[in-house]
């Protein structure tokens, strides 16, 4: 916990801002836990979102209280994962791999295959998305 209050410092002194907190939730924004985070993110002046937790098997997600994921409708994200691959969807296998396609490639590749709407994904794991 120390490295990361030491990071938050060191961004906010580079002026990198706006500082956004990410707080993963169970169930509600209301939770003990996430009550703190948006106490220490208001007396900070930082913006707070709460992303609740996710299923990627089972495609449960929802919105992002204080960002915008989770609305298929108007998701224009693509991700990079620690395995190289750009995924147009977390909730779908979808993926193309940067290192053997070239970045162009993979984006163009990656942007043309975005679904309407994310299902489930049984590849995808926390872990190589970021999370």
């Amino acid at each position: 916990m120390h490295k990361v209050m030491q990071g938050i410092d060191a961004a906010e002194e580079a002026g990198l801002l706006p500082i956004k907190i990410n707080c993963v939730v169970k169930g509600s924004s209301e939770e003990p836990d996430a009550v703190q985070v948006k106490a220490f993110c208001e007396s900070r002046k930082f913006t707070v979102r709460f992303i609740h937790e996710m299923n990627l098997e089972t495609g449960e997600y929802a919105v992002v209280e204080g960002g915008t994921g989770g609305d298929c409708k108007v998701c224009n994200k693509l991700r990079l994962s620690s395995d190289g691959k750009l995924r147009p969807c977390l909730f779908s296998d979808l993926s193309f791999n940067v290192r053997s396609l070239g970045a162009e490639k993979a984006f163009r590749m990656a942007i043309e295959a975005k679904p309407e709407c994310g299902t489930r994904s049984f590849l995808n794991k926390f872990s190589l998305i970021g999370g």
